[in-house]
């Protein structure tokens, strides 16, 4: 095979779908699922209030309501809904399955620190993303039902997951980083393919809130270990 034919690719050769069948995807996720969007929603406000909270075992219930999303979101959304149009983002929504299982055994395990001083500035970061991600979708389509839910929709689900990221101990919180970066690389690109520019704040959020849980990470003396 010529080496040259490659060449003469552009990426827009590799997304075979228009930006209504994309974004018609959120509509019938939402749809299909109802009324799981709305405790969705309410997991998404409660996951803040556990971390805040002293007790042994609300930190890692936290931790596994948010990796629960990110197996939710992997499975249903990039497997399921999107994977058939698109098949890298089936091999992405395994990565998020992956990295739900991690996410997972490091909060059963303990391996995490607890939040001091950094609760309320993270408590802000989350709700901002939780509850304004979700209408970049809406501001695309015009329509309510478009909604990128958190633990339903990647996007919303990767921006506020790698907040978390700070709580993670040692060279734990940059493997947990690997699928989020990996995920805006690619949501971005077939943002940009699809001039769907509202969307593009989806990676570029995760990769500011990445920064801002990694700022905000525990000190060691307010670390659990």
């Amino acid at each position: 095979m010529n080496p040259g034919l490659w060449l003469s690719y552009s990426l827009q050769d590799f997304v075979m779908f228009g930006p209504q069948v994309f974004l018609r995807l959120f509509i019938r996720i939402n749809q299909d699922l109802w009324p799981w969007p709305v405790l969705a929603v309410l997991v998404g406000l409660a996951v803040p209030a556990l971390l805040m909270n002293r007790r042994w075992w609300t930190g890692p219930l936290a931790l596994l309501l948010v990796a629960t999303a990110w197996i939710t979101s992997g499975y249903g959304f990039l497997v399921g809904y999107f994977g058939p149009i698109n098949w890298p983002a089936a091999w992405l929504g395994w990565g998020f399955v992956a990295q739900g299982v991690l996410l997972g055994l490091l909060a059963v395990s303990g391996t995490v620190s607890r939040l001091g001083p950094q609760s309320a500035p993270m408590t802000v970061f989350w709700l901002l993303a939780v509850l304004g991600l979700p209408w970049q979708t809406v501001a695309e389509t015009g329509q309510w039902q478009a909604l990128a839910v958190f633990a339903l929709a990647p996007g919303t689900t990767a921006a506020t997951g790698v907040l978390v990221a700070g709580l993670l101990q040692g060279p734990w919180r940059w493997v947990y980083l690997v699928i989020p970066m990996l995920w805006c690389l690619f949501s971005a690109a077939i943002f940009w393919v699809l001039q769907t520019w509202w969307l593009l704040l989806f990676p570029l959020v995760t990769l500011m809130l990445a920064i801002t849980g990694l700022w905000l990470s525990p000190r060691p003396a307010q670390s659990s270990g």
